[in-house]
């Protein structure tokens, strides 16, 4: 019996992973189909829909409009619309902390090397990794000191959130990690690969 249970297990675990990526980008793929679904049919005749065609067009309108995105004339109409979503309350909000993160994370934002940094307290054997979202603090409110501080910010394990913290610039050591590995990393709490083995305490 427990050679059975340690063997299911075992195939459980190294199975979890895979099936759980499959069920999300499946998951994915069916709200998007049944979302653009909707959204066709308006105009479309039911009985013309091919099932894919929803999924097939979003990809295509991404795409057309990633080719398009710095041509004058979109990046003017696009400005325009965000100026209308920024005078929408509750809207403005959620829209600006979505962007702020989207433009963090995307290919050719202009991140630097040393965006993940190690903070070492003083007087303190605590260390802690973070990302780098400020360099300077002169725009930010008047009571906050900001002689040569930086903002930190410290992402939680297996959960959407964190927190910023305003820390001295001399308590920053850089690492050689880019954002997307230290991001990797520290949504699964910084646990080693399966070729990896924890050392005992």
């Amino acid at each position: 019996m427990k050679y059975v249970t340690s063997t299911f297990l075992r195939g459980l675990f190294t199975l979890l992973p895979l099936l759980l990526s499959i069920y999300v980008f499946f998951w994915f793929l069916n709200w998007v189909e049944g979302f653009s679904k909707r959204a066709l049919l308006v105009f479309w005749p039911e009985f013309l829909y091919v099932p894919g065609m929803g999924f097939l067009i979003v990809f295509v309108l991404i795409f057309g409009f990633g080719v398009l995105v710095d041509r004058p004339l979109t990046k003017g109409l696009f400005n325009l619309v965000e100026v209308f979503i920024q005078e929408i309350p509750v809207v403005k909000t959620v829209y600006s902390a979505i962007k702020d993160f989207a433009e963090y994370l995307k290919p050719g934002s202009g991140k630097r090397p040393n965006q993940v940094v190690v903070v070492k307290f003083p007087d303190s054997a605590v260390e802690m990794i973070g990302l780098v979202t400020r360099d300077s603090l002169r725009d930010l409110p008047e009571a906050l000191s900001k002689d040569d501080r930086v903002a930190v910010y410290f992402p939680m394990s297996y959960q959407f959130g964190g927190y910023t913290v305003f820390v001295p610039r001399a308590w920053l050591a850089p690492t050689n990690l880019g954002v997307e590995a230290a991001l990797r990393s520290i949504i699964t709490a910084w646990m080693p690969g399966q070729d990896k083995k924890l050392e005992p305490l």
